[in-house]
């Protein structure tokens, strides 16, 4: 989970968690706030499911079946399926805006997934969630 490419695993984890907090937050960058109340929350969330997505159930399906695109699908799912009941029940989403957020947060476990295989290390992956979070913030 926290393997010797530290350098690797955080340089992938910063370009991406900048470009999701660029594609997240391209139309206020004029209006960016910070709610530093919220920023423990932030990083502790970010810690807690890539250590667990990215880090355990990654890690564990990367030994099952090494190098599978077949794993990453299924960390994204799991990472978007985890926050359906919250959707639905918390923010009473509707059926396009559930979609659209459980697309985004697909693709993001996809893609932190992937930083944590290539790089054998979940540090980038947290950076990267990180960077999401802290967009979703505003």
């Amino acid at each position: 989970m926290f393997g010797r490419k530290w350098g690797q695993s955080l340089i992938l984890g910063l370009i991406v968690g900048v470009f999701y907090f660029l594609i997240l937050k391209f139309r206020n960058l004029g209006s960016f706030q910070i709610d530093f109340n919220l920023v423990g929350i932030v990083f502790a969330t970010a810690v807690t499911e890539e250590l667990t997505f990215s880090g355990f159930i990654a890690g564990y399906l990367e030994k099952i079946r090494r190098g599978k695109v077949f794993n990453l699908i299924i960390v994204g799912l799991m990472t978007a399926v985890i926050r359906l009941p919250i959707l639905l029940f918390v923010y009473q989403t509707t059926g396009g805006e559930t979609l659209g957020v459980l697309l985004v947060v697909f693709a993001s476990g996809v893609i932190n997934s992937w930083v944590r295989v290539r790089s054998g290390n979940v540090a980038g992956s947290i950076l990267a969630r990180l960077g999401m979070n802290l967009a979703a913030l505003g």
